[in-house]
């Protein structure tokens, strides 16, 4: 799937609509940090918060897939948000090897057909951010 394709789907689910529950709280240190990243994700995307998107929470070798995909982060987390409905993201589960990690998530409404992705974080300096999008499980 194409960078910008998976950006537009995960923050399409991540959405805006009524506050969701924070599934970070169901993990432990490291864990409740990358779990706590996935959340960050979901939440500006209620907030309409590209700029926080950009420059907060996407690692910097996804930041540039889309450049060299033709975009910016800006433009494209612009056109995703664009494009929402009321959606939750409930982190499953994490699994951490060194600076690499993966959180098991699952996106969709209650009720409605939910999709399970998985979504690659890479730690950057002391954070947690969201290094590839969407690989469907």
């Amino acid at each position: 799937m194409k960078t910008v394709a998976a950006l537009v789907l995960i923050l399409a689910v991540a959405g805006c609509g009524a506050a969701a529950s924070d599934s970070s709280k169901s993990f432990d240190g490291e864990e409740r940090a990358v779990a706590r990243a996935v959340e960050d994700l979901e939440q500006a995307g209620r907030d309409g918060s590209e700029k926080r998107v950009c420059s907060e929470l996407l690692a910097a070798s996804l930041l540039t897939a889309l450049e060299k995909q033709g975009t910016t982060c800006t433009t494209a987390v612009k056109e995703a948000l664009q494009d929402t409905d009321s959606f939750d993201l409930d982190v499953e589960d994490v699994t951490i090897g060194g600076t690499r990690a993966t959180a098991k998530v699952k996106s969709g409404r209650s009720g409605d057909s939910q999709k399970t992705d998985t979504l690659t974080l890479a730690r950057e300096a002391s954070a947690w951010k969201i290094a590839s999008l969407g690989d469907a499980g």
